[in-house]
């Protein structure tokens, strides 16, 4: 039995389900036994309240293996500190080859999993630093770079992160990418195009619709960089639509036909996407940011249910029944969508969908 081993910024028993949570499920799904490692936590995600800090029992499983299940185990990599964008420019200088240093020292229970590994997966983050480590301690592993975001465009990235991610990138074996907009990321490089996929069956599991029958939903699922102003136009324009928002988001608008439900687990968010009438992508830009959302977890989700798409025009999706709106355009956001409620739902769109299992075969194929 092969292990593959992901090295990530995700906690696995997080309420918050990104890709690689699911990419890890399929993998194990797959025969192969799987290592799930967390880094990019320290004592500095204490001072900048890093949300996965205030997980229930996480401190206790620092730098432990810990069994999930039959071949399936997490890793929390926890240090001292952990590279990061700091406060001002001149100490970002500063501290470039500082950066470099970790990962460097007493590995703890990790080096135990980096040996007996045969596949790493790497998420774009802190992790990239443990390249070099890794390749030194386990010369024989398979090298894969899943791109989950462009890091010249998120916020907290230091750097020198930006500067390994050049020097490393043609030391991959494989570069894996979930969006057309990141093919050509690392020019010369060869990479393939690996969508998010979709658990299909748990969404064909779900029978039982929350919303009240008769009635038109639209659903906005998210953590961060929600549109606000969006909600509110749209909600005045469309006050037969009742709009729903789950993520980690405070109800500012107070408004009769939209309601905030906090986050849950991923699998309560089922029925709120699959019984709604439309899916929203109402992202707010930020530094070309919201380019790579145009393949997004979200919007395959969105697609396999059928749903039409309000979205912003700096998000090309490049698909049929995505309806844009104009940013600050009041007018614009409510059309939106208005038309995409009388547009209806179309099952067609569950045809470009691949199951997490699709996805991870490609990616593990040798």
């Amino acid at each position: 039995m092969q292990t593959v081993t992901f090295i990530t910024g995700h906690y696995y028993p997080s309420k918050r389900r990104a890709g690689f949570h699911h990419l890890a499920d399929a993998t194990s799904s797959l025969g192969y036994r799987v290592n799930f490692v967390t880094v990019g936590l320290s004592l500095l995600s204490y001072l900048r309240r890093d949300y996965r800090t205030r997980i229930p029992g996480i401190s206790q499983v620092f730098n432990r293996v810990i069994r999930q299940r039959d071949n399936f185990y997490s890793y929390v990599y926890f240090t001292l500190w952990h590279p990061m964008t700091l406060l001002f420019p001149w100490l970002n200088r500063l501290s470039m080859h500082w950066m470099d240093t970790y990962g460097q020292g007493n590995l703890k229970g990790l080096l135990s999993i980096i040996k007996d590994t045969d596949i790493f997966i790497f998420e774009n983050g802190p992790g990239l630093f443990l390249f070099d480590r890794i390749k030194r301690e386990n010369p024989q592993a398979h090298m894969v770079y899943r791109v989950s975001d462009d890091l010249r465009f998120l916020g907290s990235t230091h750097p020198r992160l930006l500067e390994v991610e050049q020097r490393i990138a043609p030391q991959f074996d494989r570069i894996s990418v979930p969006s057309y907009t990141m093919l050509h990321k690392f020019p010369g490089i060869p990479m393939q195009l690996d969508r998010h996929g979709l658990n299909v069956r748990d969404f064909d599991a779900c029978t039982r619709s929350p919303y009240n029958e008769g009635t038109s939903n639209a659903i906005f699922v998210g953590t961060g960089r929600m549109d606000y102003a969006f909600l509110r136009d749209a909600a005045w324009g469309n006050t037969n639509c009742h709009i729903t928002v789950i993520g980690p988001f405070k109800d500012t608008l107070h408004q009769a036909n939209v309601s905030f439900l906090g986050e849950m687990p991923f699998a309560e968010t089922i029925p709120y996407i699959k019984y709604a009438d439309v899916g929203l992508l109402n992202r707010t830009y930020h530094k070309g940011y919201a380019t790579t959302m145009t393949d997004s977890l979200k919007v395959i989700q969105y697609r396999y249910c059928g749903l039409p798409i309000v979205s912003p025009d700096y998000i090309d999706l490049r698909r049929d029944g995505v309806f844009y709106y104009k940013a600050g355009d009041p007018l614009s956001c409510g059309n939106a969508l208005r038309s995409a409620l009388q547009s209806g739902r179309n099952p067609e769109y569950a045809q470009e969908v691949h199951t997490w299992q699709d996805v991870a075969q490609h990616i593990l194929a040798p």
